[in-house]
This record gives structure tokens, sequence and C-alpha cells, in this order.
């Protein structure tokens, strides 16, 4: 039993030693989205943004924006933004997936060289998705995690938590009216 215990201990704790830089700058990486039309994630300065790394034909990346949905809709009027980020090889396949399920929030792709930089992985990292970058209101990423992450156990439950905290740490730093300011306005 003795030889495993290093095992353990690195499947205990290897996500903390791996884990992304945080807080750090968010990567303001253009996003094409399926309308034509680009995005920038400083767009959204004064808000709290949850950007899911996804692939149109993943089950759990399709569950996770069924519950982003829902958190845009409840949280949306308090300064959350959800955004969808396909990382598909075939990038034809976004246009059909975001009319198809109309999400109430932007749905774009990126390149491999986009994505990455995006989630501030080294070049040659193959990261499990669904992939959830948390950016709060001064475009700071803020927490990440990979699809195989212990948060994903109870996710609608947990990321809804980490967005509600992020939430309330922007009203306490920028004062009530922040709940209801529109994006973009100061």
């Amino acid at each position: 039993m003795v030889i495993f215990r290093p095992l353990s201990i690195f499947l205990l704790f290897g996500s903390i030693c791996f884990a992304q830089r945080t807080p750090r700058r968010c990567a303001d990486v253009p996003i094409p989205l399926s309308d034509g039309k680009t995005i920038h994630i400083s767009q959204y300065h004064d808000k709290v943004v949850l950007i899911a790394m996804m692939k149109t034909d993943c089950p759990e990346c399709h569950a996770t924006l069924g519950f982003m949905s829902r958190l845009q809709h409840e949280m949306g009027a308090r300064g959350f933004q959800a955004i969808a980020v396909a990382i598909d090889d075939n990038r034809a396949l976004v246009k059909p997936y975001a009319e198809r399920y109309r999400f109430p929030f932007p749905v774009g792709s990126l390149d491999p060289g986009g994505a990455i930089k995006l989630m501030d992985l080294r070049a040659d990292a193959h990261p499990v998705v669904p992939y959830l970058i948390f950016v709060d209101w001064e475009g700071n990423v803020r927490f990440q995690y990979a699809g195989n992450d212990p948060i994903f156990n109870e996710a609608e439950r947990n990321l809804r938590a980490v967005a509600d905290g992020l939430l309330r740490q922007a009203i306490e730093k920028k004062g009530p009216t922040y709940e209801t300011r529109p994006a973009g306005k100061q």
C-alpha cells in the first residue's frame, strides 16, 4: 500500500499543482460569433463573465450550457454574462448548433491558438471540456475549471455559488448601483 501513497497524493492534489494562474488579466482575444459579429471580453467590463470553452458534440458541454442559460436568465440583471466558445475542429458546426438551441448569450468559436491564449495554457495542452473561466468585473480571471475538476460533481449548484460570490464582491467593491447598471456604463 505504501507504493500507492505518492499516486494518491498526486491524484488528490494534482489539480492544485497544475492550476492556472489566477487571478490574472483575461486575454482579450477576438471571438467570432455564430451570427458573424465579433466580441472581445473587454466589452463586458463591469460584468462577471462565465466563459464556457466547449465542443458542439460534447453532452457534458451541452448540459453546462443549459444551466448557464438558467444563470443568464436569473443573474443577468445583476451583472452576469455567459459566453460559449466552441473549440471544434470544424468551426462550421457552431452556427447550426447556436441556431438550434438559441442560447440567451453569445456563442462563438476560436481556433486552437486563440483558445489556448484565452485559457492561458501551454501550446501543447489538451484541455478537458467543458472548460470554464470566470472573469470578474475588472477583467481578471478569478477561477477556471477543466471538465474533470471536482466542481463539476454538482456543477450547477457549485458554479451558481461561484457566480453569486463574484457578483456579491462586485457589489461590495462598486456599490449597490452595480446590480442594475447596463453593460459598458460607468
